[in-house]
């Protein structure tokens, strides 16, 4: 059953079809993975009714949980930063695609990719180690933490082979031998996967409106000064960003909607040049920025707000 989107930009029909012809002939997919510890484990039933007798609670409508490893241990925030890092690369890599844990990646970037997932993983390797060393000790606390509680059915003998990180290209066009097995099956295919990049065309056209509006309300929010006239701390990211912003934009080259484009240059347009020393201290050059960029706020609010609804198709068929 498909969905519908709210908000979406509005989509130039031809030009959608345009970029999804040749993101087919220029991207791939890559689906990533974590294998992980779960931190956190139910409480027995035996548990949870006591927990709600000490409440006067009815049981089924009463749960509860423990944690049964510390988070903000140093070496596990290391895996789970680690973590964050490669998901964060793998999206600032790709594309969104309608089909769930899977995006779109540059042919051209697959090389990189893949040598800078490999080095996750053996900084994800080395901090598992690490926390491996200290594991008799992290259950030893979280035994006195928990008393009762304590379970050691909840820890694994080993945490090898625990912490893992995958990823793969899956296939995302229909395959050839259908072409000679059953051709009607072949064509049906391949509507299906136009579909679903033209789908991923306007996917990406929002990932990329939502972005700069974040970015756009960001930077006002920092040029604006408290109502006491103090400026705010303004950080040199707040402008930074929009540089990097804009050369993705161009290096993944979805530019169906020419309005989005538009705005996305001039966005871009308004901090080239600017120095951040200058913002953080000349009040005129950030009123003036804050005036400029919040034209540019509205005109973006306008083209999302007004687009008209369009249907995505199901993150799996």
């Amino acid at each position: 059953m498909s969905t519908e989107t709210e908000n979406t930009v509005a989509p130039d029909n031809a030009g959608v079809v345009e970029t999804a012809n040749e993101l087919r002939q220029t991207m791939g997919a890559v689906k990533l993975s974590f294998s992980w510890l779960g931190t956190q484990r139910k409480l027995s039933d035996v548990q949870t009714k006591q927990a709600a007798d000490t409440f006067h609670a009815a049981t089924d409508l009463v749960t509860a949980s423990k944690r049964v490893i510390d988070t903000k241990n140093a070496t596990y925030r290391t895996l789970t930063a680690i973590k964050s890092q490669a998901s964060s690369y793998w999206r600032s890599m790709t594309l969104p695609y309608p089909q769930e844990g899977v995006r779109l990646i540059k042919q051209a970037d697959v090389a990189a990719f893949e040598e800078k997932m490999r080095e996750f993983k053996e900084q994800l390797a080395a901090a598992a180690s690490n926390l491996q060393l200290e594991y008799e000790s992290i259950k030893e606390a979280a035994r006195e933490k928990l008393g009762d509680l304590f379970n050691p059915a909840d820890y694994p003998p080993t945490l090898e082979g625990v912490f893992e990180i995958k990823w793969e290209y899956p296939p995302v066009e229909p395959p050839n031998y259908l072409m000679t097995f059953n051709p009607e099956l072949y064509s049906q295919e391949q509507s299906r996967v136009q579909q679903r990049f033209e789908t991923a065309v306007v996917m990406a056209e929002n990932a990329f409106a939502e972005q700069l509006q974040e970015m756009i309300a960001h930077l006002i929010e920092r040029l604006t000064d408290e109502p006491d006239g103090t400026k705010k701390t303004f950080r040199a990211s707040a402008v930074e960003n929009f540089k990097e912003f804009y050369e993705n934009f161009r290096r993944m080259n979805v530019r169906s909607n020419a309005q989005l484009e538009g705005l996305i240059r001039q966005a871009s347009d308004l901090v080239s040049g600017v120095e951040v020393k200058d913002l953080r201290t000349n009040s005129t050059l950030r009123q003036s920025l804050t005036q400029q960029m919040a034209t540019v706020q509205t005109a973006l609010d306008g083209l999302i707000t007004n687009a008209p609804r369009r249907r995505v198709l199901p993150m799996s068929e």
